[in-house]
């Protein structure tokens, strides 16, 4: 697992300061244990279908989600080995915040940090897109050959 430096590093020798591996390492380890759900819900999803191995698996991850996605990648590095998904490969798609204007009832994209209505500036909002984190799909490997050919299948999720 790589060491992400940024907000946790010195700016110019580029070393952890104070308490940012404290830091880094509760942030890791929280995407560690969504990694861990994540790796038991396509196990059993693969095992109902009959598949030998997991080869991708896509989900969906909405800013408000409380899960960075690049800590998220290099917490499923190594969750996977071992599994039926130790050669798969994570694909995450970002998703965008929506919400909805409890004033206006308008429904627009915002910003994470902006939960302002963009058509009437409202500030009574509700998010309705934004906090997801939902498996869209995987790509599975089967042990014998399908009807349709199929060694390699997609599976929605």
């Amino acid at each position: 697992m790589a060491l992400h430096f940024g907000l946790f590093a010195d700016a110019h020798t580029r070393e952890p300061v104070g308490d940012s591996i404290r830091a880094w390492m509760q942030i890791a380890v929280h995407e560690l244990s969504v990694c861990q759900a994540l790796l038991i819900q396509v196990a059993e999803h693969a095992c109902k279908q009959g598949a030998a191995a997991v080869v991708r698996i896509t989900i969906e991850c909405g800013p408000l989600s409380g899960v960075e996605p690049t800590l998220l990648k290099d917490a499923f590095a190594i969750m996977r080995l071992g599994g039926i998904a130790a050669a798969a490969e994570l694909v995450v798609v970002p998703t965008v915040v929506r919400i909805e204007c409890m004033e206006c009832g308008g429904r627009t994209e915002t910003r994470p940090n902006k939960l302002v209505c963009a058509a009437c500036g409202g500030f009574r909002t509700r998010v309705i897109a934004g906090g997801e984190l939902r498996l869209r799909s995987m790509e599975m490997r089967t042990l014998e050959p399908r009807p349709n050919d199929g060694r390699t299948r997609m599976v929605s999720g």
